[in-house]
């Protein structure tokens, strides 16, 4: 199991905000990872900025937009509830949907075949 990675900047703890994108964030240097659990040396460079940012007083929304504009939307590790990334939001829901109909009508031909 990997690791989180996460250092702090000169002794100081990492900042909450920072934290939350470092471990929400997928690495763009580590496929399959997030930036937290990457060990690339690039990643490390990362989170530094994104530390930096933080303690600069940048906020989160626009910490996220810049890496997704500079990464593509890879970087996200969820898909944005908009356009084509819906059908990663409601294709779970109508699958389960879909799949309890069939159970019960399956389920009453069942009974009514008894």
């Amino acid at each position: 199991m990997n690791q989180p990675i996460v250092t702090s900047v000169e002794g100081a703890t990492t900042p909450p905000v920072a934290r939350a994108i470092i471990t929400s964030a997928m690495s763009p240097f580590c496929p399959g990872l997030t930036l937290e659990t990457c060990p690339s040396p690039s990643a490390d460079s990362l989170r530094q900025v994104i530390i930096a940012r933080v303690q600069r007083g940048d906020g989160r929304a626009s910490i996220e937009a810049d890496l997704e504009r500079d990464f593509g939307s890879a970087i996200r590790s969820t898909p944005k509830a908009e356009g084509f990334g819906l059908i990663g939001w409601a294709a779970p829901g109508l699958f389960l949907l879909i799949g309890a109909v069939w159970m019960t009508r399956w389920l009453r031909r069942q009974t009514i075949a008894r």
